[in-house]
């Protein structure tokens, strides 16, 4: 296995998934091969359809061991690990792991050639060939079965017979990831295709070399022997069997609602198996030291502590470390995570259970449909007393960290980290208000699209211009529950919106604007100095008080039926700690904690970063200081989004696409979008 692997084959799956969502590599579509699915396309309890078991049924008697929301009952994922002493002498080179025969082995090389085999159990090295060439022992990881030896770099597996001798070489289209046996005595190699965004599965015949029956996979960090059939493959959505017969999926672990973080290490993992006991065994590597780790699924009776159900829409890296910190440090209460990123219906499940005095301890305004809502019930915990007996400042945080949810009095919802983003326009059609930024694209007389890099068609340039506005510049009217679309600023947007949203037959034309995230200062300042090279200047989203930027805050409610508020404060208020919020860094976020925030831009600033030399002829460049004022702008002109205007602007987006695409005139598309968007608030209590 290679070390390298793990960043391959994430890499490639970031980039295809990120046209997917973003995230969708803990996406739960429905395949017909996988198991562990309902009917409905949700992962089941892990029971068997003949009963209860626990266990897989799949000859091996190896648990079905998933995570978080998708288990039955509350489970989390424990690592346990220690540091393994290196068994590398002087001159000698790693060249891979594996298990074979039941223990794990590690192939090492020596600059005179020879490669042997360290068994890590028994401490003893033995000698596999002499007078290998220096080709493989060099960049290339290393594998054995009982017949032959497999060494591989980039898209080049070689084949060597057990003297040492070459029995073939083939080339693949794109970089190989991993090569393993099957369950079945086989071979599998893992490569990216020739585009290298995409990764495919494939049998390989190790006695003629020929590669068949391709199947495309999501991602893949990694090949082991099968648990019970095929190959076990890691991906960042977790560990699970795949025939490579049939196509079907076993699945052992999910991480996905666990506080297991397969990123959060930063190490590489060379070597895994999962035991008949269902732990997780895996060799890690980081700057020459190896780690042996362990995962093992936990659940409350199991550690003694009082379980906190946290519920969250998604699950990012900076918060499961935050939750893992905490569980390691609080001896009474364990933030078991329940990530809703794969289910269908899990806002409207949690809205009916927070509404009736059920539901979790903990959640973020992502895991409901309107938090606004619940906070006008009743159904949230009031901070403040909380804050107030804590000594909290206030003033230690950003403006918009503690939210009232459109109540009189009290604090309803905590964030513990934010980002925003702006949007940059060219410099002679930018305007100071919507109104006069439509002018300004009305009066334009060339040909041009909004952006193409960013496939701003008409429906998501539709989203620029009002996903900042609560009521839709007075088109909808909340408390009356009514909605009027007919007016000239309706159908001068729309018009707008139709000329230079990106279409198949314009998305060559020249960009007018480019959007631009205001989260890792060193991103933002490389595309800064992109923008600002093709005349733009940062310009934000309309408003009704003029160009703001979007801000996104992520925080935390306690449900007012919870049985352990005093719990779900401890977490709360450990997330809001200073030493904490640092953690927060770890994403592309940034913390709410004034001092933490200002320490980490100042940080940022002074160190120079590669990323940046697209921008500069410099191989490293610092942020300047222009850069660094109009970061601070950024933050300092947001504007937190509002969440409960989602619905009525997919239902916008739905009909809209008739009058863009040339079916229907605005008038036609107005009506119903009016008919809808009543319906809709006449639905909402």
């Amino acid at each position: 296995m290679t070390g390298n692997k793990l960043l391959r084959g994430f890499v490639a799956a970031f980039f295809a998934g990120i046209m997917v969502l973003g995230l969708a590599a803990c996406g739960g579509e429905k395949k017909d091969g996988d198991k562990n699915l309902d009917a409905q396309g949700s992962q089941n309890t892990g029971q068997s359809d003949a009963g209860s078991s626990q266990m897989a049924q799949n000859g091996n008697d190896l648990p079905i061991i998933i995570g978080g929301i998708d288990a039955d009952g509350l489970y989390d994922i424990s690592v346990a690990e220690q540091a393994i002493a290196s068994p590398l002498k002087e001159g000698e080179s790693f060249l891979g792991a594996q298990y074979y025969n039941g223990e794990r082995i590690w192939f090492i090389g020596n600059e005179e050639g020879s490669v042997f085999c360290y068994h890590e159990d028994k401490d003893e090295r033995e000698l596999l060939l002499e007078d290998v060439s220096a080709l493989y022992r060099t960049g290339y990881t290393w594998y054995r079965d009982a017949d032959y030896f497999y060494a591989y770099s980039r898209n080049v597996l070689a084949v060597l017979r057990t003297d040492g001798e070459e029995a073939y070489t083939l080339r693949l289209d794109g970089r190989i990831i991993d090569v393993s046996m099957t369950r079945e005595g086989g071979m599998a190699v893992a490569a990216e295709d020739s585009t290298g965004f995409g990764i495919v599965l494939q049998a390989f015949d190790r006695e003629n070399g020929t590669l068949s029956n391709g199947y495309p996979l999501f991602d893949c960090g990694g090949l082991a022997e099968g648990a019970a059939k095929g190959v076990l493959i890691k991906t960042s959505e977790g560990l699970y069997d795949f025939d490579m017969d049939s196509g079907e999926k076993t699945w052992y672990v999910k991480w996905n609602g666990t506080s297991y973080n397969p990123y959060g290490s930063g190490r590489l993992f060379y070597a895994f198996r999962i035991t008949q006991e269902g732990v997780v065994e895996q060799l890690e590597g980081q700057e020459g030291t190896f780690y042996a780790a362990n995962l093992t699924k936990i659940s409350p009776e199991e550690m003694g502590k009082i379980p906190l159900v946290f519920r969250v829409g998604f699950a990012n890296t900076g918060l499961k470390m935050l939750v893992a910190k905490f569980n390691q440090e609080n001896q009474e209460y364990h933030v078991f995570i329940q990530d809703g990123f794969t289910q269908d219906d899990f806002t409207e499940r949690n809205d009916m259970e927070i509404a009736t005095g059920k539901g979790p301890d903990l959640f973020s305004e992502d895991a409901v449909s309107d938090i606004y809502s619940l906070a006008a019930k009743g159904a949230l915990e009031n901070l403040e007393p909380y804050l107030t007996e804590a000594g909290i400042d206030r003033g230690d945080y950003v403006p918009e960290a503690f939210q009232s949810l459109g109540r009189e009095e009290g604090i309803y919802y905590a964030g513990y980290e934010m980002e925003a983003s702006t949007m940059y326009i060219r410099e002679d059609l930018a305007g100071s208000s919507l109104e006069a930024l439509l002018k300004s694209m009305e009066d334009y007389e060339g040909q041009a699209v909004f952006n193409s890099s960013y496939n701003y068609t008409p429906n998501k340039l539709l989203g620029y211009f009002f996903q900042m506005s609560d009521d839709f510049y007075g088109m909808v009217n909340w408390e009356e529950k009514n909605c009027d679309f007919s007016g000239e600023l309706w159908e001068r947007i729309l018009q707008v919106v139709n000329r230079y949203g990106v279409t198949d037959s314009n998305w060559q034309w020249e960009e007018i604007a480019m959007r631009v995230s205001c989260g890792r200062l060193w991103m933002f300042a490389a595309d800064d100095a992109a923008a600002m090279q093709e005349g733009m200047v940062m310009a934000g989203f309309p408003t009704e008080q003029g160009m703001k930027n979007p801000l996104y805050l992520y925080g935390i409610s306690i449900n007012a039926a919870s049985a352990h508020k005093e719990g779900a404060w401890q977490f709360i208020r450990f997330v809001l700690e200073e030493e904490n919020q640092r953690i927060v860094e770890n994403d592309s976020r940034l913390p709410v904690h004034e001092k933490t925030l200002q320490e980490y831009v100042e940080r940022e600033a002074a160190e120079p970063n590669g990323f940046m030399a697209s921008a500069s002829p410099a191989e490293e460049v610092c942020v300047s200081e222009d850069q660094l004022e109009r970061f601070w702008e950024c933050l300092d002109n947001g504007e937190l989004v509002p969440r409960r205007t989602e619905e009525i602007l997919a239902i916008i987006r739905e009909e809209a696409a008739l009058y863009f695409t040339g079916d229907k005139t605005i008038e036609e598309v107005s009506d119903v979008i009016e008919n809808r968007v009543r319906l809709y608030l006449a639905e909402q209590d």
